[in-house]
């Protein structure tokens, strides 16, 4: 792309009183942007369907010489660019009503043909939650789907970190420029996801992590993918503005039930009720993208002392229930194992039917 055409859809989306809809719409209806440059204050005004004042207004405000500026200051610092009518523009982000004009990004974008599915949920993640995530990210990047998230604390970078861990490609989406990393803590975990998938974000270089940038970023953290996985979020959340967003668009919702005395799950616990597909292991999500699962880590028949049930019991304790999920073996097959492992002095069983790891 030229440096040329880069700069007019910077200086197009900087105008102030417009916004992304309003320029998609007349990309959309015109095949490009000319119409901010070359047209007169009558023409411009009918295609924005405004007043003649407020289009000379609109002329006045569109500064070249400030997008220059801002391309340079994307060159030193290692971002790219990527515009509406680029053809390496996320297809399905493009179709939304509000696509952003521009979107700065390091690293590999996907490939158009890339399955993308976003995961998403509370930052005050439980360990379920932390668990769960890990376990169904890492069984849905080995199918060969791409995972796209917010790189917040809690659920998102428990997905993030997962596909990493299993080679997988994911895409970070930020609600602040790409040389700011929110939350401080994750500076790392965004190098790792730059350098094996993709950080984004429609706010340009300095932009702080302002509270009004989030909802924005979530309807990307959607637009780009063709369904949403929720896991724990409360009833009011940015992951719930996210369900949201994937809704209007019509992408597939997924939720994981969660324990419904648990604030962090009456937001996911709602959504199943509303008629979200309900989430018990990866093949759920897989089978509605005629995908086919891999097998499932855990296996039938292990040897009690390396039992990997254990890996799932911490000392606070599991129901059965989450057991079932986490590994995704049968509750009958999980209580012979758990006798097993009582015996062993491995496990004890907890009032509720819940099971809590033994002190060594």
């Amino acid at each position: 792309m030229s440096g040329g055409n880069s700069a007019q859809w910077l200086a197009v989306a900087n105008i102030h009183g417009i916004g992304p809809r309003t320029i998609a719409e007349v990309y959309r209806k015109h095949g490009n942007i000319d119409i901010f440059f070359n047209a007169g204050a009558n023409q411009l005004a009918e295609a924005l369907d405004t007043s003649v004042a407020k289009a000379r207004n609109i002329m006045a405000s569109i500064d070249l010489s400030e997008a220059m500026e801002k391309l340079q200051l994307c060159s030193k610092l290692a971002i790219k660019l990527l515009t509406l009518d680029s053809p390496a523009y996320p297809p399905l982000l493009k179709r939304i009503y509000d696509p952003p004009p521009v979107l700065y990004y390091r690293g590999s974008l996907p490939c158009s043909d890339k399955k993308l599915l976003a995961v998403v949920g509370s930052r005050k993640a439980t360990e379920y939650g932390r668990v769960v995530t890990a376990k169904l990210t890492e069984n849905l990047v080995r199918s060969g789907l791409g995972i796209v998230s917010g790189l917040a604390l809690g659920i998102d970078g428990a997905a993030h970190r997962a596909c990493l861990e299993a080679k997988g490609y994911t895409v970070a989406v930020l609600g602040c420029g790409l040389d700011r990393t929110y939350p401080a803590k994750h500076i790392q975990l965004k190098q790792q996801v730059e350098d094996s998938g993709c950080v984004i974000s429609e706010f340009p270089p300095g932009t702080p992590p302002a509270a009004g940038n989030f909802p924005r970023r979530n309807r990307i953290i959607s637009g780009m993918c063709q369904g949403l996985l929720v896991v724990e979020a409360a009833e009011k959340s940015g992951a719930m503005i996210t369900v949201g967003f994937a809704l209007e668009e019509g992408r597939d919702v997924f939720a994981v039930p969660g324990n419904i005395n648990s604030p962090q799950s009456k937001g996911t616990n709602g959504l199943i009720q509303q008629g979200a597909k309900l989430v018990l292991d990866a093949t759920d999500i897989l089978e509605e993208y005629g995908i086919c699962s891999l097998p499932l880590n855990v296996k039938q028949e292990p040897g009690i002392d390396s039992d990997p049930v254990l890996e799932y019991i911490d000392f606070q304790g599991v129901t059965l229930d989450e057991l079932v999920f986490l590994t995704g073996l049968s509750a009958n097959i999980l209580l012979a194992r758990l006798v097993s492992l009582e015996l062993k002095g491995l496990v004890a069983r907890l009032p509720g039917q819940k099971y809590a790891r033994c002190a060594d």
